[in-house]
């Protein structure tokens, strides 16, 4: 199972009583009050977030242009088409703020939405890409 099936698992199984802060969609968990996402023998995620989506081409831009922001990040590919998800991992608020603000000044049209992502998937699932 790979590293973002088991942190979307972690979103689904979630504990009744999570101290305020901590929950599993929070963009920001504090790891001295948390508990991990995941915890594997190479890894361990407290928090995780796509911000953007687009082309695999256009991801790896945003990953180039906010590295000066310090933090994990992941492009993840979406079924064999040209379409990627950008997602941060273990931000603090200062390196979240950094590539969002980043996204938003210059292509805020990548900016992540269930809705930008379902419609640049089916999109690009209607062109056969």
């Amino acid at each position: 199972m790979s590293v973002l099936a088991m942190a979307l698992l972690a979103l689904a199984v979630e504990p009744a009583s999570v101290p305020a802060g901590c929950e599993a969609d929070s963009p920001v968990r504090d790891p001295q009050v948390c508990e991990p996402l995941y915890s594997g023998p190479d890894i361990t995620i407290y928090s995780f977030e796509s911000v953007a989506v687009g082309s695999v081409a256009e991801m790896k831009r945003i990953r180039e242009m906010t590295q000066h922001c310090g933090l994990s990040n992941r492009i993840d590919g979406v079924g064999g088409m040209d379409l990627a998800v950008y997602d941060i991992v273990d931000a603090t608020n200062e390196s979240r703020a950094c590539v969002r603000d980043w996204i938003e000044e210059n292509v805020p049209d990548l900016s992540f939405s269930e809705e930008r992502f379902n419609e640049k998937f089916e999109s690009l699932a209607s062109q056969g890409k």
